[in-house]
């Protein structure tokens, strides 16, 4: 029992001294006294020591903030000039000081990861008519790209390149604070990169914490401090990553040897890289025209189409013909669409510029000489396949990377299709008869 009770109380010992990413944040507006080269925060955890822990202005704006490693549950502190050149007078029982004795600090619990509230120098409140927004984004699941990593984006934060993020030493975690007028507010998103295309923005589309039509963040419009601790690309609100999705390799083919125009360079732009008309490049190594690109992607079903020089031409497909089986059409839009397969990496079929088939191929497959039912659509366990004049048919279904699922026969022209299993998604459903053969779409739930 002893070396039990020992034992936990080492448990609890070394519980309290877990680390914590401390951010602190002080506007020095309001400071009239004797010039000064830099701003520090001392405190109990530093022993006082002056000058071991700077404060940056990046913005140069008078606003100074740091994020420090901290294993305490609660701190005494207070900002000092040039060392111990200078130093705040607080006023005792102020709401947010502590007093022993002489001194008068400020004080603090941390019960984790904390962006303290900023403050105004020798106050306890914002600087009057402003407050203090703070953006932090773990970069743990991405490679950071050289140029670094960004916050841009809405009616109030700018282009990609207006808001660099730094570094918490020490992390994968970039940080970035800004005074804004206490009613500000702003949609916002992350950037992997200085990308004035916006193709290097993280992708949040589907996820709880997307907002408007270009999937960004936002915020509400609380005169209060704005605080976000995140991943890339997710929602979270403790600054953690989950383990990163596995993805596949998918291999896009393109043949431009029917293009009558010209180009420098050719892309797939699809909402995998937020239609960027220059992320994802397609090359043609052995200059037979064919032009290739592969993108790891996560599972599921994406829309996407090929496009030139950066969005100054793309391909237009048009879902009334014959050849247009492998596009969706949503809201106007008539894109290329294919469903990625968890663990299965892929090439997909080689086709001509703005056609589903492949360069040369005969799209006049009489679909006209047979009619053809698919239904229920979207379906939930099962289809049906009709051919209404009831002759023999023969059912391929296959993903829209072209690989075949399902094959099924019935003599009197109906057929039906069980789904159970399936990856949710589209598949293409080819009825072929002595007729002909009829294509169609089906969504399976």
């Amino acid at each position: 029992m002893k070396k039990l009770l020992t034992l936990s109380a080492l448990v609890m010992a070394f519980a309290g001294f877990a680390q914590k990413q401390v951010t602190f944040i002080v506007d020095m507006r309001g400071y009239t006294g004797a010039s000064y080269a830099g701003v520090f925060v001392n405190g109990n955890y530093n022993n006082w020591c002056g000058s071991c822990n700077p404060m940056s202005d990046p913005e140069n704006d008078s606003v100074w903030t740091v994020t420090l490693p901290l294993t305490q549950d609660s701190i005494e502190y207070k900002f000092t000039l040039d060392g111990w050149s200078g130093q705040e007078t607080l006023t005792p029982n102020s709401g947010c000081t502590k007093t022993t004795g002489i001194y008068t600090n400020r004080f603090a619990e941390l019960l984790g990861d904390t962006i303290l509230t900023g403050v105004c120098w020798q106050s306890c409140a914002s600087c009057t008519g402003f407050k203090y927004a703070t953006w932090q984004v773990n970069m743990a699941n991405v490679t950071v790209d050289t140029t670094g990593v960004f916050v841009a984006g809405g009616t109030g934060m700018g282009v990609p390149g207006d808001h660099p993020m730094a570094l918490i030493p020490g992390t994968t975690r970039y940080t970035k604070t800004l005074r804004k007028p206490s009613a500000w507010t702003s949609d916002f998103t992350f950037l992997n990169g200085n990308c004035p295309s916006w193709g290097c923005k993280e992708n949040i589309a589907g996820k709880p914490c997307a907002v408007g039509p270009y999937n960004d963040r936002g915020m509400s419009a609380s005169t209060s401090d704005f605080r976000l601790r995140t991943c890339f690309g997710e929602c979270t609100t403790d600054g953690s990553c989950p383990a990163p999705a596995t993805t596949q390799n998918i291999t896009f083919q393109v043949d431009m040897t029917g293009l009558t125009g010209s180009f420098t360079n050719l892309y797939v732009s699809g909402q995998f890289n937020n239609w960027s008309g220059n992320a994802n490049q397609l090359t043609d190594a052995d200059g037979d025209m064919v032009y290739t690109a592969t993108i790891p992607l996560l599972s599921g079903q994406w829309e996407y189409k090929f496009s030139m020089d950066n969005w100054a031409s793309s391909e237009q497909l048009d879902p009334t013909t014959s050849d247009s089986t492998c596009t969706l059409t949503t809201g106007g839009f008539t894109n290329r669409i294919l469903q990625s397969v968890s663990g299965q990496n892929d090439s997909l079929d080689v086709v001509c510029y703005a056609s589903c088939l492949a360069c040369g191929a005969d799209a006049s497959i009489a679909e006209g000489l047979i009619s053809a039912r698919v239904f229920p659509n979207p379906a939930q366990g099962y289809f049906v396949v009709e051919n209404t004049t009831a002759e023999a048919i023969r059912v391929e279904v296959s993903t829209l990377t072209g690989q075949v699922v399902r094959v099924a026969e019935s003599s009197n022209g109906v057929a039906r299709i069980a789904t159970e299993g399936w990856i949710p998604g589209v598949y293409m459903v080819r009825t072929i008869s002595e007729r002909g053969q009829h294509v169609a779409r089906i969504a399976v739930q």
